[in-house]
């Protein structure tokens, strides 16, 4: 879920960029005040309210106690990205796994079963190359599109995966928060997910290819080529 921390702030997690390890350091930091709306809401879905009636009913509550207590004012808004190769690669990493196998998000044409990566529903591939080649022909520049919907002026701090635990603790000292910042520079590892069953390396060509559609991203958020030699901490499989 989205979550709402005790001083108002909001945390967005857009998928594969280490927000389940962000989500256990603010909840074991004793930052949040509650989770709210869709795991993965983006700006459109902020206030989206869940698949029953109850969640919806609880969820819209939460949301107005927010207002109540913090005003209507828009709160700090912050979220992670991660090198769009990066991002490819460890969407595979995560679908390949038994326990994922290509799941479907078909339901998000429900209402109230939205997912971001919906649109990814049938183009993944047991190769890693041919599922990105399955995107790019439906969706170029998938990963530009995806963060373009968490990422506007409302929102106050754009951290990046690779550098994951500073810049969180960058985005709560903006934020006002008080904190323990060599809690978080230590916690440990979350989410890690398993060798795929095959190997990923980039087809030189799609790699180019890829990098060309993703340009807009690479410079919104001063990323450098090449993606995949970028050194990230160990937290570059979570999700």
């Amino acid at each position: 879920m989205a979550l709402l921390l005790k001083n108002g702030s909001v945390f967005l997690h857009i998928p594969k960029t280490g927000g389940n390890w962000v989500t256990r350091v603010l909840e074991e930091s004793n930052l949040v005040a509650f989770r709210f709306s869709h795991k993965h809401a983006d700006l459109k879905h902020l206030t989206f309210a869940g698949k029953t009636w109850k969640k919806r009913l609880q969820n819209q509550l939460r949301y107005t106690v927010r207002n109540a207590r913090f005003g209507d004012r828009d709160p700090y808004m912050f979220c992670f990205v991660r090198h769009p190769l990066k991002w490819y690669e460890s969407w595979f990493k995560y679908m390949s796994q038994p326990n994922r196998n290509w799941l479907s998000f078909a339901e998000a044409s429900n209402a109230y079963g939205w997912h971001p990566n919906a649109n990814l529903d049938g183009l993944g591939d047991v190769e890693f190359n041919q599922f990105v080649r399955n995107v790019i022909a439906k969706h170029p520049g998938y990963v530009t599109n995806l963060f373009d919907g968490y990422v506007d002026p409302r929102v106050n701090f754009v951290g990046k995966q690779e550098s994951l635990r500073e810049d969180l603790v960058t985005s709560l000292e903006q934020a006002g928060l008080e904190f323990d910042a060599d809690f978080i520079r230590n916690f440990e590892d979350v989410g890690v997910s398993k060798t795929p069953r095959s190997t990923i390396e980039w087809d030189p060509e799609l790699r180019t290819k890829v990098l060309q559609l993703e340009q807009k991203c690479l410079q919104r958020f001063g990323y450098t080529e090449p993606g995949p030699a970028l050194k990230s901490d160990s937290l570059s499989k979570s999700a």
